[in-house]
């Protein structure tokens, strides 16, 4: 039996889609072949030639697709043209967007799988090449259209990580691990693995789909699942035998949940002296955690913030840890050598321009080593979703492709404006601490038609170079080169 999976990579990060990787490796262990069809390198006006080109060579008895919620507006029209060519081939989707909003995919897919798909795609196969193809009626996990009537079948219970073989790394192009998109932070680093220690966030912010994943799968045990740490150093060691390795990074959305896990991980990692980078919550950064997970090889932890403002942060986002907290949870990290990365959302139902530059403040006072700001977009059963929809934000034509465009809610154009000048302050690092950037910021928040101006500066290479430079000096180096520049050299050379 012959598997090809796509991976709709449409905004093109270089890091491999872990879901599919997991999914193909998992097949691959029972005896199935598998190709992956990923777009990443390809054209976007290319993306569906390429699809047809790979089913032509490939001859695949099933194709499936892995969907996101941003890259489904373009998956939609490759779904429509693949079956429209090829109506007889037995095509499938999954991931979160499958899993959430199954009606999106009536008509597109013969199947949707909810939830984990290893053990689902497996049986899928099987029936197939039994002749069983009625059973895929009865697989659970599965939804489909009957008599115009969605039917989903009871979910399986989740996928026990400890089943999982050793991942198929050459399923992707090694692009994905010499050219990662994370590797510029490590310096000197040339290869990047991309491990998945575990699976399931326990927290429920509103903004995440990760609520309602858990409230799906209430019945399928243990939502919170960790590879063991023996399992996992088995991974890094099959994937550096192949390709080298200089730095790791791990997909999991949290790691230091426990002290046990964290000292499982610093014995199981340290020989290696190979740098990760993680994702944390604040909750979780406790200084024995952050001693074994520096000493396991710790090298940047990224750390959600979301909002400067307190309030709005818990009550909206009902991410419950205060200001003190993340500042205590980055000065850990920065005590034990550990850089930070914090992320930002600007643009959320509520946030008024006051709460924007709260977000701003607080990365000036804690001073992470880098930041991003998104725009926030309602994802599909959410709380957020459903506020943006009572408040009548929800312009479900506009959908985008990234989390850096425009805003897509219906605000007036005037504070789409707003919030986007907010989260360009923070991604071209105007936070970062030194009297030029805090007059800039000052300046830009209370007279915010002068931002374009600094963003021209900014992103022009002679401009940003000079800025560099000024944003390196104190006040009393830049008053001595006001000082020249007005011609009272000699004044200054007496100082």
């Amino acid at each position: 039996m012959r598997v090809l999976f796509v991976y709709p990579n449409v905004t093109r990060p270089r890091t491999p889609q872990m879901g599919l990787l997991a999914l193909g490796s998992y097949l691959i262990h029972h005896g199935v072949e598998v190709a992956i069809c990923d777009l990443t390198f390809v054209e976007a006006t290319r993306f569906l030639d390429y699809i047809l080109a790979d089913i032509a060579r490939h001859k695949p008895d099933l194709l499936g697709f892995s969907i996101r919620t941003m890259e489904f507006p373009v998956v939609r029209e490759l779904l429509k043209e693949i079956r429209n060519r090829h109506p007889d081939l037995l095509i499938i989707a999954g991931g979160h967007h499958a899993t959430l909003v199954p009606n999106d995919l009536v008509g597109l897919v013969d199947f949707g799988v909810a939830g984990d798909g290893e053990e689902v795609c497996l049986e899928i196969v099987q029936a197939l090449a039994d002749g069983r193809r009625a059973h895929l009626h009865e697989i659970q996990s599965l939804f489909y259209l009957r008599d115009e009537t969605l039917i989903r079948n009871p979910l399986r219970a989740m996928f026990d990580l400890a089943n999982a073989p050793l991942p198929r790394f050459e399923l992707f192009d090694e692009r994905h691990y010499r050219e990662h998109s994370f590797l510029r932070l490590v310096p000197g680093a040339s290869v990047c693995g991309v491990f998945e220690g575990s699976r399931g966030c326990p927290y429920q912010c509103t903004y995440c789909s990760n609520a309602a994943l858990m409230d799906l799968n209430k019945q399928g045990g243990r939502w919170r699942r960790e590879k063991d740490v023996g399992q996992l150093r088995r991974e890094i060691d099959h994937f550096r035998a192949r390709y080298g390795l200089d730095m790791i990074y791990f997909v999991d959305e949290v790691i230091m949940t426990s002290d046990a896990r964290t000292l499982a991980l610093k014995e199981g990692l340290e020989d290696l002296r190979t740098p990760f980078i993680f994702m944390e919550r604040p909750e979780l950064i406790r200084e024995t955690r952050v001693a074994h997970i520096k000493a396991a090889g710790a090298y940047s932890c990224s750390i959600g913030i979301e909002s400067g403002d307190e309030t709005f942060r818990q009550q909206l986002l009902k991410r419950r840890m205060s200001d003190d907290k993340i500042k205590k949870s980055f000065d850990l990290m920065h005590q034990h050598g550990i850089h930070t990365h914090a992320f930002i959302m600007m643009g959320l139902p509520g946030q008024e321009e006051e709460v924007m530059r709260e977000s701003v403040r607080l990365l000036q006072e804690i001073q992470p080593t880098t930041a991003q700001a998104t725009t926030f977009y309602p994802l599909p059963a959410t709380e957020l979703r459903d506020e943006t929809v009572r408040q009548g934000l929800l312009d479900p034509d506009n959908q985008p492709n990234t989390y850096y465009a425009l805003s897509a809610l219906a605000y007036p154009l005037a504070f789409k404006k707003k919030i986007k000048m907010y989260a360009d302050m923070v991604n071209l690092s105007l936070w970062k601490r030194s009297p030029i950037q805090d007059v800039t910021v000052w300046l830009c928040m209370r007279w915010s038609f002068l931002f374009p101006l600094v963003d021209w500066y900014m992103n022009s290479p002679a401009g940003y170079r000079r800025y560099r430079s000024i944003r390196a000096m104190s006040w009393t180096q830049i008053g001595r080169k006001i000082l020249q520049k007005l011609g009272f050299s000699a004044v200054v050379k007496s100082r």
